[in-house]
């Protein structure tokens, strides 16, 4: 680990803080911008285009309701049929285009093509007669009750710009008597920090507010992808709104500048006083350290130093303070130490003394169950005693022996198949077993009589409750960890049951029964850790038995 001097520490940590609180106030400051910008600029923009949408919705469908009335008005087809008076229908027309909010002008037309009635005036009449727009727009008639498109006015010479043009046919039964047109101008109230403009869906300028950005064409020429656009050296925030039904949009384009000068000064302004800040912080945090530090620089020069003993003795002026504290640090350096090493003692002898209780547990639990074997079979078949006898003599010259605590797995297996031959011999064909090792974990250490406890709980809660008997054992090692598999197909264990053997194992309840699954997991913790010991699985309901699994470290 590196050491680091207190000092440095203490200067780092102020230039840190320092950063930080730089930071915060950028943050706070970048943070109203944004709230600044939100309410003056996002907003205002997303309203006027909710507004102008609206309205632009509104006007279009009034057009198209009055239209299809006037299409129907018999005065309208009276006139067409050369029945009607002209001043009626026009009239009729004038009263319907002064009700409209957006300005428009009309022209009706008779089968023949022939204007009839029309708000422009005589010059502009004959252009547009004289027009292919006029053609353009009967025809699309023709083919759709109710149409609507943009038009360049120079293409019938009505001065620059564009309009939207509507066209309706007036029909008779099957017959088409006469078009009805009306020609949309609408001039957009202006703001001063706004520009806004209503196109079609080629960005052809049908409505606006200012003639900036809108080429000979009538072309929006200003960029419109992205919140922010640069045009003719001026920044601008864009809002696109969609026309309900329409193919038509509404843009609105809001100056930034002022907000790109707060935001570039305001930025500028901010690194000059971190600088300036960070620079009275460097130069200043040394000084201030050194007189604050300085009675602790000479307690750490004087414990640090060689024979600070004889130092502290020689040194004629010594802080009374310093003094002080390092009688008391050296006083309990000693006393720490000495009680430190007095508990490792303590905890080594007790860890021992519970290895040679639970060692000592086993050999007579062992023997107890050995000889009621024996004693079952020397009245029912004496020669069976006699082998059982000698088996148990080989068994318990391995199991006296107390004075290692572990020993090598092959060792442990050959008195397992000894034990099994045991219990083979007692109940015949009601028992059958199989040890399935590999053997090179023959060689690995583990602690005596590890996985007798678990047969011998398999036996004996199952052999009773079930025709044949099954126990199969199993080793694996992975990730420098061995596991010990017991099977058996047994009864299996309840649940509420195996709450209970989970609780006399972690030592929350005392009673007789399981005790070797307990000592033998007890022995696993004490001799390894928490971490390794004997997990159960069983699943009555399935008809699965039991398994039980033991976790030990793998060692060679």
């Amino acid at each position: 680990m590196e050491r680091r001097r207190m000092k440095d520490d203490i200067q780092r940590s102020f230039l840190t803080n320092a950063i930080v609180i730089i930071s915060a106030i950028l943050c706070v400051y970048l943070l109203s911008l944004l709230f600044l910008f939100n309410v003056s600029i996002v907003r205002p923009s997303q309203a006027t285009n909710e507004r102008v949408a609206k309205e632009v919705e509104a006007e279009f469908a009034h057009y198209k309701e009055g239209m299809a009335r006037l299409v129907a008005d018999e005065q309208i087809r009276a006139f067409l049929r050369g029945e009607g008076k002209s001043g009626e229908v026009n009239q009729l027309l004038y009263d319907f285009r002064n009700a409209q909010t957006f300005q428009s002008d009309f022209v009706l037309l008779d089968s023949e093509e022939e204007i009839v009635a029309t708000s422009l005036y005589e010059g502009q009449k004959e252009q547009l007669q004289q027009s292919p727009v006029l053609r353009e727009q009967m025809q699309q008639a023709e083919e759709h009750p109710f149409t609507g498109e943009y038009v360049n006015k120079r293409a019938f010479n009505a001065g620059q710009g564009g309009a939207y043009v509507f066209a309706a046919a007036v029909e008779e039964g099957e017959e088409r008597t006469g078009y009805l047109l009306f020609l949309l101008e609408h001039t957009l109230p202006s703001a001063s920090e706004q520009i806004v403009f209503v196109t079609d869906s080629f960005y052809n300028a049908v409505f606006y507010s200012h003639t900036f950005g809108i080429g000979a064409l009538g072309k929006l020429t200003i960029p419109t992808d992205g919140f922010l656009v640069q045009y003719d050296g001026n920044p601008f925030y864009v809002t696109k709104t969609e026309v309900a039904g329409q193919p038509i949009q509404v843009i609105t384009l809001t100056s930034v500048k002022t907000y790109q000068l707060l935001l570039l000064y305001g930025l500028l302004a901010m690194v000059v006083s971190s600088f300036v800040m960070l620079a009275v912080v460097w130069l200043v945090t040394p000084k201030i350290l050194k007189k604050t530090l300085e009675p602790f620089d000479a307690l750490v020069a004087r414990i640090s130093s060689k024979n600070n003993h004889l130092h502290f003795q020689q040194t004629d002026h010594v802080f009374a303070e310093v003094q002080t504290i390092y009688e008391e640090y050296t006083n309990k350096v000693h006393e720490i130490q000495a009680l430190v090493d007095k508990n490792e003692e303590i905890l080594e002898k007790k860890r021992l003394s519970e290895i040679k209780h639970l060692e000592a547990k086993f050999n007579p639990h062992f023997l107890y169950n050995v000889l009621e074997m024996i004693k079952y079979e020397t009245l029912a078949n004496p020669e069976s005693a006699a082998e059982m006898i000698v088996k148990t003599a080989k068994l318990m010259r391995y199991n006296a022996h107390f004075g290692d605590t572990t020993v090598l797995l092959e060792e442990d297996i050959a008195y397992l198949r000894d034990y099994f031959a045991l219990q083979k011999m007692r109940y015949g064909k009601r028992l059958d077993y199989t040890i399935a090792i590999e053997p090179e974990l023959g060689r690995a250490r583990v602690p005596k009589l590890l996985l007798q406890p678990l047969i011998e709980n398999a036996i004996k809660h199952n052999i009773d409750g079930i025709r044949c008997l099954n126990v199969d054992v199993s080793a694996y090692w992975e990730n420098g960890v061995l596991t010990f598999v017991v099977e058996d197909n047994g009864l299996g264990i309840t649940p509420g049951k195996m709450a209970k053997i989970k609780a006399i194992m972690a030592g929350e309840r005392k009673e007789a029964a399981h005790t070797g699954l307990k000592n033998t997991h007890q022995m696993i913790q004490l001799l390894y850790g928490q971490r390794y010991g004997i997990d159960i699985a069983s699943a009555p309901e399935k008809g699965e038995g039991t398994t039980v699994r033991m976790h030990i470290p793998y060692e060679g």
